[in-house]
């Protein structure tokens, strides 16, 4: 079975490389969406590779799902060489191509890209350096892809880990609030800088999903959504009926006292040895797709397409590693199809 640590603690991984200087680097620049977004619905795919097979791959299965949104991290111990205590950063140019590519290819495919950005400079305390460092760091990948990105996902599940180190949060809560603020304000700033449409979020966990899961999400986003456009929130309700059957009352009630939209940036199953059958996966991810599809969320993404290896976070994949199917993808497309015939 999934374990309350490893399911409430894991997903900052998705980009982690908080331990991995600007040169100047030529970018693609834009500061207008090129298209209209599309549909609600979507996915989370690894983030790309060398070749970009398997993320060509990916997209593809997303779209052939029926869902209109792709989810991925850029990775800064994949694009970055090295972080400079003077504020610089020393991007490699091959590296941040892959990602040219990448994103080019989602915008082909006419589907929406929500981008995160979890990792980043090294940091202990928000520190000047610190802030400087990562300013340059979204500017510059602002500038680079902002034009192609619909939705930017600052950080992950920083509701239980500090940001700056993904360990767990020591201290005052009200002073880390604030700290996390002041870095979400830096980001929207830079972001904003060369891409002003972009809807600014970050995320706070959702295991379990309770009475006491949502107080957290009311307190978390009242000290920290002054800089955001959405609030994220992610969602493992795992096989409870009560749990899936609350959450549009939950998401509505969050709505209401933050003025804004929500969006679900994670929804899963984990499968495998010692966790849930795949009919099991089945049962969760459908219901909560029913469930969702009532709520105004948007978007909406499932954790993930396909299992990636990661440390104890494989399983949760509509596909197995090899991009093999589960048991549960057609019945998985037929809720969606049905529920979110847009995407």
């Amino acid at each position: 079975m999934k374990t309350t640590s490893s399911i409430s603690r894991r997903r900052w991984m998705i980009g982690t490389g908080l331990f991995v200087s600007v040169a100047a680097i030529s970018v693609v620049s834009g500061s207008q969406p090129t298209r209209a977004m599309a549909g609600r619905f979507g996915f989370t795919v690894s983030s790309p590779k060398a070749g970009l097979q398997e993320f060509v791959r990916d997209v593809r299965e997303v779209k052939a799902l029926g869902a209109a949104w792709v989810r991925f991290p850029v990775v800064g111990f994949q694009i970055v060489r090295s972080w400079s205590v003077e504020g610089r950063v020393d991007f490699d140019p091959e590296r941040l191509k892959i990602y040219d590519k990448a994103i080019a290819f989602v915008e082909s495919m006419g589907m929406s890209i929500c981008l995160l950005t979890v990792d980043g400079a090294p940091a202990t305390r928000n520190t000047p350096q610190y802030l400087t460092t990562m300013k340059r760091y979204w500017g510059l990948l602002a500038q680079r892809y902002g034009s192609s990105v619909a939705v930017w996902q600052v950080y992950n599940e920083v509701s239980d880990i500090d940001f700056r180190t993904a360990a767990g949060i020591k201290g005052s809560r009200e002073a880390y609030y604030s700290d996390l603020d002041e870095a979400l304000g830096v980001a929207r700033a830079a972001i904003h800088q060369h891409a002003a449409h972009v809807r600014i979020t970050t995320s706070a966990s959702g295991y379990p999903v309770d009475d006491e899961k949502e107080k957290e999400w009311l307190r978390f986003f009242a000290a920290v959504s002054g800089h955001l456009d959405i609030c994220t929130i992610d969602l493992y309700p795992v096989l409870s009926a009560p749990a899936i059957k609350s959450l549009p009352d939950r998401i509505e009630r969050l709505e209401k006292a933050q003025g804004m939209a929500v969006s679900v940036g994670e929804f899963g199953l984990q499968t495998g040895l010692g966790r849930y059958t795949e009919n099991q996966q089945v049962e969760s991810l459908t219901k909560t797709i029913g469930e969702l599809s009532r709520t105004r969320a948007d978007p909406v993404f499932v954790y993930r397409l396909r299992d990636d290896g990661a440390y104890q976070d494989d399983g949760f994949g509509l596909f197995n590693i090899d991009g093999t199917p589960k048991s549960s993808v057609s019945d998985v497309a037929a809720a969606i199809a049905h529920y979110y015939p847009n995407g």
